[in-house]
């Protein structure tokens, strides 16, 4: 309710304004309405009650405003005096109050075939969507919700816990078993309006078994495919050891060197195989990282004389630009290798003939 007061007043009219517009509005409308469900907005001076001793409201007149028949609100005017309003005053208030429900009837209509449009969207959504408001009461809640759920809210977790975040949205795996397992992938986020004010929970539902069932078999392919692959390599490798140690009997320079190659090239083979199960554990987010004091140095002159040889062959110039006092840094040493061995390794392939390629270190 906005009350405004032509001049300075005590509060007490505001008060006995309140009180005569929410009589005349429940004698209008089939529900009442307490004072306690009004939020009152008062515009104009208040004066201090010990100047305006005695003043209270004379003249009074109310103005309803009907949309579709219904009594939507009042339009009062007030007056601490006694005042004749005249015809012609009367008249232009309740042009006014039927100029503003017109108004307020086209803007309902307006609303109201949005809010049609935004029910049918929503409704149509195969995703679950609901919206609980500032009492954690659901309001709106479509048909795919409602299946995912069961009814059942106690399975979508805390809503105390996603209103602590607020600017976060919360993202979690629900695992269902009833009326059959699955998957519901769920995004909840706080609604607030311009002024930050919390209105309610939005959160949306996604029946994602079928991707997480394709995400393991993949996840389960892999690591099978890698681990049978290691065991002939393992076989092959020790083989090649064997030959290299003299145990099949000596051995010349150009045989030597193809072994030496074959090893070169299983030792590249199992890192292929490492990389899979690492992209395969980083997918599945079981990644983890040693982190130990390692001098990066050392890893990067590792690193350049696995490729020295193809390098030379390829005639292309391969460097490093290290500091003579690089600190030791926290790392997980296998796996800085591991990137720099891929990194070298496609520099090689699209670096020309006679090019260069430089691993510079730096604090």
């Amino acid at each position: 309710m906005i009350i405004r007061a032509a001049h300075p007043v005590k509060r007490d009219i505001f008060e006995e304004v309140k009180n005569n517009v929410i009589g005349s509005l429940n004698s209008l409308r089939p529900r009442a309405i307490s004072g306690q469900e009004i939020e009152l907005e008062v515009r104009g001076e208040i004066l201090d009650d010990k100047r305006c001793e005695g003043e209270r409201i004379v003249s009074s007149f109310d103005v309803p405003l009907f949309v579709r028949q219904e009594a939507v609100g009042i339009l009062n005017v007030a007056a601490v005096r006694d005042i004749a309003y005249s015809d012609e005053e009367i008249k232009l208030l309740y042009t006014l109050a039927s100029q503003a429900s017109a108004a307020i009837e086209r803007l309902q209509a307006v609303l109201s075939a949005e809010k049609s449009k935004m029910k049918v969207m929503v409704e149509r959504m195969s995703e679950g969507v609901a919206m609980f408001d500032e009492k954690d009461e659901l309001v709106i809640a479509n048909s795919a919700f409602n299946e995912m759920t069961g009814g059942d809210l106690s399975l979508l977790g805390e809503l105390d816990e996603i209103k602590k975040r607020r600017k976060q949205p919360k993202v979690l795996d629900i695992h269902l078993e009833k009326p059959f397992p699955r998957v519901i992938n769920s995004e909840s986020a706080c609604i607030e309006d311009d002024n930050g004010r919390y209105l309610g929970i939005v959160m949306l539902l996604r029946d994602v078994s079928k991707e997480r069932e394709i995400e393991q078999m993949k996840s389960d392919f892999v690591s099978l495919v890698s681990h049978e692959l290691r065991t002939p390599l393992v076989a092959i490798k020790g083989a090649a050891d064997n030959l290299l140690d003299g145990l099949a009997g000596e051995l010349n320079d150009i045989q030597k060197d193809c072994l030496v190659l074959s090893k070169r090239n299983i030792d590249r083979l199992n890192r292929l195989i490492s990389d899979l199960l690492d992209i395969s554990r980083i997918e599945a987010g079981k990644i983890q990282l040693n982190k130990q004091p390692a001098d990066a140095a050392s890893i990067v002159r590792d690193v350049l004389g696995l490729f020295q040889a193809s390098a030379k062959e390829k005639n292309i110039a391969l460097e490093s630009l290290l500091p003579e006092e690089l600190p030791l840094v926290a790392i997980d040493s296998d796996k800085i290798n591991q990137v720099l061995t891929n990194l070298v390794g496609n520099a090689l392939k699209f670096t020309p003939a006679q090019g260069k390629i430089i691993i510079k270190a730096f604090r």
